[in-house]
């Protein structure tokens, strides 16, 4: 066998390398135009249909908004400077089934928020402010003092401030049972089966049987059929991790009752666009 001419062979590893640029700044050029492309084109389907964001719908910021530390005073602080509807906190309790805003017990130590002081602080807030209210989901991380929890939340006379997320189908029972606080059913949908009728109504009757007063879920394994159903058995629909433009838009077809999301601001400005732009309601058609 020949050798391979040392200057044929550079040449093939220069035009390989070429190649090889070219085609990534091709894909650094072509990637984000198909993104805003995707996102004009779910903005247009949206802006087509009529406003229909339920008008006590919330927009609720995720634990840690503006890159503040979860759960925390100055967390809480920026999500309200911001006009949040709603905070997201996680509540768990100490060894004496005290409530205290954190994720687990093992993070409670003297620095750590009890969840009585956060209410008093909203207390605040809401008395200080003539313009609007502001709501508290209390994301539960564990269940085991919830009756301390609806006595602090009737204590502040905030029965229609509160809701609690983080409840699944085993704690419903007992959290029904136990507190007088609404919740919403964490559910985590099986996204091959979402369109079909028959699951959508086993989905239903997990929620209704509950008591809860909706589903918590994701807003990428949501389906047209199980939002009619929902709404037509009055219950609430909440997303969570709701982050991206395009996410928040497919999100906003189902007029959810709460978006929990990282950019508040965004959802906001969304939804102020479709207002602007959606069909008339007295347009009658010719």
């Amino acid at each position: 066998m020949k050798k391979i001419n040392k200057k044929y062979l550079l040449y093939a590893v220069c035009a390989v390398v070429v190649i090889a640029i070219i085609a990534s700044f091709t894909a650094l050029i072509a990637v984000p135009s198909v993104k805003r492309a995707a996102i004009k084109s779910a903005k247009n389907d949206l802006f087509e249909n009529y406003y229909s964001f339920p008008e006590s719908g919330m927009i609720t910021s995720e634990n840690g908004f503006g890159e503040n530390k979860k759960n925390s005073l100055l967390y809480v602080k920026a999500a309200f400077q911001n006009d949040v509807d709603c905070i997201e906190v996680d509540v768990c309790f100490d060894k004496d089934n005290t409530p205290y805003v954190a994720e687990n017990a093992g993070e409670i130590d003297e620095k750590t928020m009890p969840l009585e002081y956060l209410l008093s602080f909203v207390d605040e807030e809401i008395n200080a402010s003539s313009q609007r209210s502001h709501s508290i989901n209390l994301h539960l991380t564990d269940a085991s003092g919830i009756e301390k929890i609806d006595e602090l939340v009737k204590h502040y006379k905030m029965e229609e401030v509160c809701f609690l997320t983080g409840v699944n189908i085993n704690q419903a029972t007992y959290i029904r049972q136990n507190c007088s606080i609404p919740f919403y059913l964490d559910y985590e949908i099986e996204k091959s089966n979402v369109k079909d009728a028959e699951y959508a109504s086993k989905v239903i009757n997990h929620v209704s049987q509950s008591g809860a007063i909706g589903i918590n879920c994701k807003a990428d394994a949501f389906s047209d059929i199980l939002s009619i159903m929902l709404k037509e058995n009055w219950l609430k629909i909440s997303f969570y991790g709701v982050e991206t433009e395009l996410e928040i838009i497919e999100a906003l077809r189902f007029s959810p009752n709460q978006i929990i999301s990282e950019n508040p601001q965004l959802v906001r400005s969304i939804l102020t666009e479709w207002n602007a732009n959606a069909p008339s309601s007295d347009v009658i058609p010719s």
